[in-house]
């Protein structure tokens, strides 16, 4: 069988974005979300209420990521002494705040029932990963 043309475009291409990919969460200030994708694959959105949407494995449906909305909203409502892990001064001040403590406050926002709490659970950073900048 013939190689096709783009082939090496590709796998070049493939390549550049593994090399690229940081498991990391991130707070997207225009969205007023934080991300947050632990493996690099494709993904299939689960939304599960109003704030939460879930992130599962196209390749085998394990939850590999989340989309947590209305961060600010969550932090008015419970003011930053619940969410704030450290402040950071540089040229500006960076407020990093705790995802794990974020995701309990947005499951209480909600009916608690066993699938939100099953759905949150199974989302839940790990402590190297619990702290995001939001700004």
């Amino acid at each position: 069988m013939e190689k096709h043309f783009l082939d090496d475009f590709v796998h070049e291409i493939e390549k550049d974005i593994q090399e690229g990919f940081q498991a990391e969460p991130w707070y997207n200030p225009y969205g007023d979300c934080i991300t947050y994708q632990t493996v690099n694959e494709a993904t299939v959105a689960n939304r599960i209420d109003e704030i939460l949407t879930i992130y599962r494995s196209a390749v085998d449906d394990r939850p590999i990521g989340f989309q947590i909305k209305g961060v600010m909203a969550l932090v008015k409502t419970f003011g930053w002494d619940g969410f704030l892990v450290s402040t950071e001064v540089s040229d500006e001040q960076v407020k990093r705040i705790s995802l794990n403590a974020l995701l309990l406050a947005a499951y209480e926002k909600g009916p608690l029932t066993i699938g939100r709490r099953q759905a949150y659970a199974s989302v839940r950073p790990p402590l190297e990963n619990d702290a995001v900048a939001v700004g």
